[in-house]
């Protein structure tokens, strides 16, 4: 019977180091994003184009708001840069309340908390290439 807890404990164990290894490596996700099912508009605003917000209530445009992100993983480690969001996005539901995501190339605002991006610049340049540098 002790063989078999201890196996147990060693496999417990080692889940909890790789799951822990891989949140420090891959980073956490954001915790509360909407579900595309619920969301009824998105409005992307870019700083780098002030005049041009864009409103959008077509699906494809809707899903990919919402994939946006996952590049938005954090790292728990690393230090916040003190700049100023580049892209904001809010979501707004069914129910007409907003959820808000504000970003750069180093730092998410989500939930009114800062976070230091895992991966850096890829979701700005991804939020322009989608939202901005192709005709609507």
């Amino acid at each position: 019977m002790k063989k078999v807890f201890r196996f147990i404990a060693t496999v417990i164990v080692v889940t909890i180091v790789v799951i822990g290894l891989n949140l420090l490596i891959e980073g956490v996700p954001l915790l509360g994003t909407p579900d595309v099912a619920n969301v009824s508009s998105v409005i992307v605003e870019h700083s780098d184009y002030p005049d041009d917000i864009k409103k959008h209530t077509d699906d494809t445009k809707i899903e990919l708001a919402v994939a946006m992100l996952g590049y938005l993983n954090y790292s728990p480690l690393k230090g916040l840069s003190d700049d100023v969001p580049i892209i904001k996005i809010t979501y707004i539901m069914d129910d007409n309340t907003e959820i808000v995501v504000k970003a750069n190339d180093k730092t998410v605002w989500w939930n009114g908390k800062a976070y230091a991006i895992t991966d850096e610049n890829t979701f700005v340049k991804m939020c322009t290439a989608v939202f901005y540098l192709q005709k609507n």
